[in-house]
């Protein structure tokens, strides 16, 4: 591959100092850091040591290892790696001096910590706060505000449990459930980062984070924006060690306030350490009209776009009541692409545009079997996750991060897999995964083979109790429901025609990193609180909500939709002076 003079200049770039890549969407971000890595590796001579390339998520490390494949022409190997920032935290930093920061005595030789979702429900505190007593999951302290902040699933407790002062007995107690927990053996990733931190911190282990940074004396991040301020406090800890930290990313495209990132106070750690800059200015995604619009969203520089793609202006499309008013009207615009995807800010949004509820409870169980039924690689895996999660909320089984929504019971992830995709067999092969009958048979049909699922060999004993229960589950079709066909209601997203809707749903966070040849960008009804609304996302470019309209509109090569609710006058001049086209 023929690569740019700033996308060759950061591949040169030294690796004996802090270097941060700024990238704007469409850059080729990817493409250049496994240029990069490939690079490294090939005149890598300080061996046993190694680079570790670091993600967020493990679909990001699975499409930068085949990146790096491609050029390498093997899989990456010893003594390099390509983890999540979470796993090499777990792996790198905690796991082998776990049992001195924990006090965990192991069970049957066995001292690796568990990691449990922020879901479960165990190791509550012996006194209640608001009424409640609140597991050891379901907070963490927080170095940007200094105090523990709850996240219990509920968000009216959540206001309630994150405005009570914290301190005296409360405190001691919070800190204590936490140390139970970890004595347990187990923790969420939260409690691993602060692990990291307080053993980062203990002059005791000064010599085994030397050890480690003489390991891996170059870490590459990538989506540096994302780094919460637990993480960056890992950073800046490793650095005084020796570690030398690349940064990938762009501080725009930070969309995880949720997670606690925060793209100011990356910028301050990164001038703090003196990275030194390099930058990619052109998108080679999208037309320049696209690329203009996502600069005066987010008030950047010129970027240039790919000169090789048509410069179609975006446009504006008005609806009335719904957003789902515009479907006709946008597969009408859209038919000659293949991959347009509608893209909201939340579910909410989302419900109404599809005009339906999110699915759950017995649709929940509904969509995993026809799913599984329906035979394709993709719908199995989601079914197999779908059911999972199904299962697990229905018998409150107490589970762990890996999976999907593994009880803490099991051992083996791959045993759990395995039955999951057992039970989905079974309950397609006695008909649950026909969707051409009416919800009351289909209910019937599937009450009897889940009555019949403790029976089958290939439960594992290690859940064997817990699916007892089973025996006597009753299921009903939702209110309304019953006369109606299954089909109707799992599969709306088909046209009149009996046709496959070539039109994607899914929200920002869902989309980050993807390219799309539409992308139809939906405002809610309102503005408020949530920052689904157009104008939440004009009124300030510093915040999370004009970076979310920035991620969205940079996915679509070929044509940008926002769909708003109608426009007064006085907005019309404020959209079309961003670059839209109005109707």
């Amino acid at each position: 591959m023929k690569f740019t003079r700033e996308q060759q200049d950061y591949i040169d770039s030294p690796l004996d100092r802090h270097v941060y890549l700024k990238a704007c969407p469409g850059s080729g971000k990817t493409e250049v850091v496994a240029a990069k890595v490939c690079k490294t590796v090939r005149e890598w001579s300080r061996y046993p040591s190694g680079i570790a390339v670091l993600t967020f998520s493990n679909s990001a490390t699975d499409e930068l290892r085949g990146r790096v494949r491609k050029y390498l022409g093997e899989p990456i190997g010893l003594p390099h790696c390509i983890s999540t920032f979470d796993s090499f935290v777990l792996s790198r930093l905690v796991a082998n001096i776990a049992i001195e920061l924990t006090s965990y005595k192991g069970k049957d030789g066995d001292f690796r910590i568990r990691i449990l979702e922020k879901t479960a429900d165990i190791y509550r505190t012996h006194h209640p706060i608001c009424d409640r007593k609140i597991s050891a999951c379901r907070y963490n302290y927080d170095l940007e505000t200094a105090r523990f902040v709850f996240s219990t699933g509920e968000r009216g407790l959540d206001n309630q449990l994150n405005a009570v002062e914290i301190a005296g007995d409360t405190l001691k107690d919070l800190v204590a459930t936490k140390k139970r927990l970890w004595q347990g053996g187990f923790a969420t990733y939260g409690d691993i980062d602060m692990l990291a931190l307080m053993a980062l911190k203990d002059k005791r282990f000064d010599g085994y984070f030397s050890r480690v940074a003489c390991r891996f004396p170059v870490l590459i991040v990538d989506e540096c924006q994302d780094l919460s301020a637990e993480q960056l406090q890992i950073v800046k800890r490793l650095s005084a060690f020796g570690v030398t930290f690349h940064f990938i990313g762009d501080l725009n495209q930070s969309i995880y306030g949720f997670r606690k990132s925060n793209p100011a106070r990356v910028g301050r750690l990164m001038e703090e350490l003196k990275f030194k800059p390099y930058e990619l200015t052109a998108n080679w995604r999208s037309g320049q009209a696209i690329v203009d619009v996502c600069a005066s969203i987010i008030g950047t520089g010129k970027i240039t776009g790919n000169p090789g793609i048509p410069s179609v202006q975006p446009k504006i499309l008005e609806y009335q009541r719904c957003p789902s008013e515009l479907l006709t009207t946008i597969r009408a615009m859209t038919q000659a692409y293949s991959k347009v995807v509608l893209v909201a800010r939340g579910h909410t949004t989302l419900q109404r545009l599809r005009n339906g509820e999110t699915f759950e409870g017995i649709e929940l169980l509904a969509v995993a079997c026809i799913s599984a039924g329906a035979g394709s690689l993709k719908d199995i895996k989601e079914s197999l996750k779908t059911f999972a999660k199904w299962l697990a909320e229905k018998l409150e089984l107490q589970v762990t991060k890996a999976g999907p929504y593994c009880p803490v019971a099991m051992e083996s992830k791959l045993a759990w897999r395995k039955f999951i995709h057992d039970s989905l067999k079974f309950m397609v092969a006695n008909g649950a995964g026909n969707p051409d009958q009416t919800w009351s048979a289909w209910v019937r049909t599937a009450k009897l083979a889940i009555r019949k699922l403790p029976d089958q060999a290939f439960i594992p004993a290690e859940i064997r109790d817990e699916l007892e229960s089973l025996r006597a589950l009753n299921l009903v079709a939702r209110p309304g429901q019953g006369a109606k066909l299954v089909s109707v209601r799992l599969m709306s997203q088909e046209d009149q025609d009996g046709q496959p809707d070539n039109l994607r749903y899914e929200t920002i966070h869902q989309v980050k990193g993807e390219t799309h040849d539409v992308t139809v960008v939906v405002s809610s009804l309102k503005s408020g609180k949530y920052h689904s609304h157009w104008q939440d996302w004009l009124r300030d470019r510093e915040s999370e909500a004009t970076r979310f309209a920035y991620v969205a509109s940079s996915r679509p090569q070929h044509m940008l939709i926002w769909a708003v609710k109608k426009l007064k006058p006085a907005d019309r001049p404020v959209l079309a002076q961003l670059g839209f086209e109005l109707p």
